[in-house]
């Protein structure tokens, strides 16, 4: 016979479920407070002099993100963006193909333009639901260009309503033509958010996007890690974390925006139907990869197929836009039935990391 009568047995009830419903409730909290980091970002070890040149040996080290590798157009779409911090400023260095470079007069960015989202505030607002519009709110939506016009000529502005976000102190702007596009670097001086101390182990919020002109008004758009809910909530941008330098672990979180995946059925095709799989080959960082396998699996895990990838790519003579490529059976499952990830080795066999598609809309209208 039980102890407890109906009422306690009630009361019992309700007090297990409040404490139930309190350890989700916390446990969602935990897992968002501990969101992943995307990326890592290494101190440079010189003072970089900004020139528009992309030759300093720190962008050999930097973190690197390829945009656009599997564009039709890849000529006038493939980009890498190179991140790198000391205790003066942030640095962001980026090189496109491009071969109708141009940005009109104003706005600016509806051209050949980065829109750059930053916030680096330490309180509960770190990457909250809008972005601040006050000065001293350490966290800004820019915009900076290499062009005015047809013509080099950098330029850098602060969001419409928001131009009293930052003082603009030493922010600079400065680029190169080469052979096939543009090389850029942006300068953005820590003095900016006098609040914020920048040492290794900080995380920051962070999202890049490349605008694209094509000679006239903005016909493109592309965001490396999030899309264009950026622009409404800083809550979208990545969480990145400044390191002294990318280690292995910082392969392993970074992969998937160091090395890009894509998965397509060719349309126009000799023989037997093929899927072919493709990842961006890090400019920097080849020394690091050797064997690149995409791994095809049925929706119960299955492993259908490993699928090394041997074909090597070049989008341009210079730059080190390089694609790595595989291809199997369309027979082997049928689209919508299998799931695919890249797995990433080093050159002595043991696994850097490993790369999914990313499902997300990054353009200029939904869908992918």
């Amino acid at each position: 016979m039980s102890d407890f009568n109906p009422i306690q047995r009630m009361l019992r009830w309700s007090f297990t479920a409040t404490f139930c419903i309190s350890l989700v409730i916390a446990s969602d909290s935990e897992a968002f407070s501990a969101e992943p980091i995307r990326g890592v970002v290494p101190r440079a070890a010189a003072s970089l002099h900004i020139d528009g040149r992309l030759n300093e040996a720190d962008y050999r080290r930097a973190l690197c993100t390829p945009i656009e590798y599997f564009h039709r157009d890849a000529a006038n779409r493939a980009a890498q963006f190179y991140y790198l911090w000391d205790d003066e400023a942030f640095y962001v260095g980026l090189r496109t193909l491009d071969q109708a470079a141009y940005s009109p007069e104003a706005p600016l960015w509806e051209g050949d333009a980065v829109e750059w989202y930053f916030d680096v505030r330490r309180g509960d607002d770190f990457r909250s639901r809008s972005w601040p519009k006050e000065r001293q709110a350490w966290a800004v939506h820019c915009f900076f260009t290499p062009m005015t016009l047809a013509e080099l000529a950098p330029r850098f502005t602060l969001r419409p309503g928001f131009e009293e976000a930052i003082s603009r102190e030493g922010v600079e702007v400065a680029a190169q033509r080469t052979e096939h596009g543009l090389e850029v670097e942006f300068k953005l001086p820590w003095k900016n958010f006098p609040e914020f101390t920048p040492r290794a182990g900080e995380v920051i919020g962070l999202d890049a996007e490349l605008s694209y002109s094509d000679g006239g008004p903005r016909s493109y758009r592309s965001f490396v890690f999030g899309s264009p809910l950026s622009v409404q909530q800083p809550a979208n941008l990545a969480r990145v974390k400044l390191v002294y330098e990318i280690d292995q672990h910082g392969w392993e979180i970074g992969g998937p925006v160091m090395m890009p995946m894509r998965i397509d059925v060719p349309w126009s095709q000799e023989g037997e139907p093929q899927v072919v799989a493709q990842i961006a080959a890090p400019p920097n960082g080849l020394e690091h990869v050797g064997r690149i396998v995409f791994q095809v699996s049925d929706l119960a895990g299955k492993v259908l197929g490993e699928f090394e990838a041997s074909e090597r790519r070049e989008l341009a003579s210079a730059g080190n836009f390089v694609v790595r490529e595989a291809r199997w059976p369309s027979a082997l499952a049928a689209p919508g039935r299998f799931q695919v990830q890249a797995i990433v080795y080093d050159p002595q066999g043991a696994e850097l990391t490993r790369v999914a598609p990313r499902m997300v809309s990054v353009n200029m209208e939904p869908g992918y």
